[in-house]
């Protein structure tokens, strides 16, 4: 065993339990659940944290499902910083405040890391096109890292995604289409053409193999914190992608004993797409619902699907909590964000941050702990109206007074 080799055994249905060899396969032949993939947890035992080595995403390749070293392809991502944020903590009066900032990731989204190993399947399974149905970061994401891999990608983007995020996808794809109407009905479409193997899914709804790159993100909190991870970790939800993934990296470390407790998950979405979170609330299965638009792009999913109900089983059984809030309050979380620590994230990471502000103002959180949030964007992709452009002329004297007057010296 070298720190190259993958550990992954097989493909597991989360619901009866039927196992799967390492195929490209999308759900249980028997009753249709998800799959997970399951790792030789005995040799995370016997090595320890020392069997990572490198930097990025494919420093934790002994718990990913790319077996051939050539097929992990990369731009650079993984490696985000862990920041500790104290003057935003003093503000929310919580003994300790860390953001897991993903905005750094080569397209600028925690979707990089979902899209390497997604690609890098694609590449293991012999795909020569891509494809994935998107509100904005995704298709971008994806569009990159299938150019990188030299796979031909068809990109669905979202009518109202931002102009940044539009531009970008636009230059990386080999075809871009913009579709009207809401994400649930096109990908419900979308979902039938899969079947065919017209393309590899790099889709949210069902691929093991494109969500488990988010599990780094758990793996990088838990060695940026020493192994003792945050008492709390609250995460951005549309279907659970970013929810389940490092929830399940912190089960197969606390698993491994490599770290002492689980933290408690915490699941946020955006008020107009909070499907999974009425049912947490309301101890009921997931309705549907019918969407507008929301400024958290990529939180906007009205039918979370089998992920969503995945999510709410897994913070039924973690005793996890979840919570939502509307557009204002995102926005000006947003703005807090950047002025209290340097930080300019886009609408769908800072979602999280808003309702940890939320639950922290109701007391369903303690705030003598430890609390992660995992802000998954960038901000330099958000479409907004600049300030004023209307310029000012200074002599010396009046430039000195104003600078005096703003600096209250």
């Amino acid at each position: 065993m070298t720190s190259t080799d993958s550990l992954a055994q097989n493909l597991t249905c989360i619901d009866c339990g039927s196992s799967y060899s390492l195929g490209y396969r999308l759900e249980c032949a028997k009753c249709q659940g998800l799959l997970e993939l399951r790792y030789d947890l005995d040799v995370l035992r016997g090595r320890g944290p020392t069997l990572f080595a490198g930097t990025g995403l494919w420093r934790y390749a002994p718990v990913l499902p790319i077996a051939d070293p050539a097929h992990r392809i990369t731009l650079g991502e993984g490696g985000t910083p862990l920041l500790d944020c104290p003057r935003l903590a003093a503000q929310l009066g919580v003994r300790r405040l860390l953001i897991k900032y993903d905005g750094p990731n080569p397209t600028g989204t925690v979707k990089d890391r979902s899209s390497a190993t997604a690609i890098a399947a694609a590449l293991q399974f012999g795909f020569h096109a891509t494809s994935v149905v998107s509100s904005g970061n995704a298709g971008s994401s994806i569009a990159a890292y299938s150019a990188r891999a030299g796979l031909r990608s068809l990109i669905f983007a979202y009518q109202r995604a931002s102009a940044p995020k539009l531009l970008h996808m636009a230059a990386t794809t080999s075809d871009l289409v913009i579709y009207q109407g809401v994400y649930d009905d096109l990908i419900t479409h979308w979902d039938r053409l899969v079947e065919e193997r017209l393309f590899f899914d790099c889709g949210a709804s069902r691929n093991a193999y494109k969500h488990e790159g988010k599990k780094t993100l758990a793996y990088e909190i838990a060695e940026q914190t020493g192994w003792q991870p945050p008492d709390v970790v609250v995460a951005p939800v549309a279907v659970g992608e970013t929810f389940i993934a490092p929830a399940r990296g912190f089960g197969e470390m606390r698993e491994a004993g490599w770290t002492p407790r689980l933290p408690l998950m915490v699941a946020a979405q955006a008020t107009g797409a909070n499907a999974i979170v009425r049912a947490f609330r309301e101890r009921r299965p997931i309705t549907p619902l019918k969407i507008g638009y929301t400024v958290a792009e990529g939180l906007a999913a009205g039918n979370p699907g089998r992920k969503g109900e995945w999510t709410l089983r897994l913070l039924r059984e973690l005793g996890g909590l979840a919570g939502d809030v509307g557009d204002e309050e995102i926005l000006a979380t947003q703005r807090t964000l950047a002025r209290t620590e340097g930080i300019w994230a886009g609408p769908t990471g800072v979602a999280a941050l808003a309702v940890l502000t939320r639950l922290l103002a109701q007391r369903q959180l303690d705030p003598a702990q430890t609390i992660c949030v995992i802000v998954s964007e960038t901000g330099l992709k958000t479409e907004a109206e600049p300030p004023s452009r209307q310029g000012v002329a200074f002599d010396a004297e009046s430039l000195e007074k104003l600078v005096r007057e703003r600096l209250g010296v």
